[in-house]
This record gives structure tokens, C-alpha cells and sequence, in this order.
């Protein structure tokens, strides 16, 4: 709950914002709340060329990312928050895997 209350008071500051969560976020808000540090915007683009993520897997990995940040009270979006992110994600895709 304290991490969805940090998301909508940020969204709360940006004049326009209609998003309360990070899951509600536009690309270009996206962007402009969730951009990971260098570190970490390398690995994102490193993951998204060796994974070939489309847009929306780019963008739902930055989500996620962004809510860790808020889970761990950052400001910021790290590697590490990345990282975590792409866990999840190929945890999930082993998933599916395993069930078709």
C-alpha cells in the first residue's frame, strides 16, 4: 500500500497525469518517471536486443522496475531494479514453457 500511496503522489506532481499507478502509465510518462540510470538503461537495452522484446515487453519490464524502486523507496530506477524486473520476466516465460 506504502508503494502504491509513493506511485499516485507522484503522479499527483505531474500536471496532467490522469495515471494513479504505474501499470496505468503512457509510454511517454512512462518514460519520463521510470528512466532507469545508465547502468541500468544498458541492461534494459542489452536484455531487449538479446530477448527481442517488443515495445510493450520493454515497457511492461520498466513498469515493474519502477514498482521495485517504490517497493524499496528509491527515487530512482537502478540496474539492480532492472535486473530484478527481467527475473520475473523470464521466470514467467519459463513458465509458459514448461505448461505448453
Amino acid at each position: 500500500m506504502e508503494a502504491r500511496g509513493r506511485q499516485s503522489q507522484r503522479l499527483d506532481d505531474i500536471e496532467g497525469a490522469r495515471a494513479r499507478t504505474n501499470s496505468e502509465l503512457s509510454g511517454t510518462l512512462l518514460d519520463r518517471v521510470a528512466s532507469p540510470d545508465p547502468e541500468g538503461l544498458a541492461l534494459l537495452r542489452q536484455a531487449a536486443d538479446t530477448l527481442s522484446l517488443s515495445a510493450r515487453g520493454f515497457h511492461r519490464t520498466l513498469r515493474v522496475a519502477r514498482t521495485l524502486a517504490d517497493l524499496e523507496v528509491s527515487p530512482n530506477v537502478a540496474r539492480h531494479h532492472v535486473a530484478e524486473a527481467l527475473s520475473y520476466r523470464a521466470e514467467r516465460l519459463g513458465s509458459e514453457r514448461q505448461a505448453a
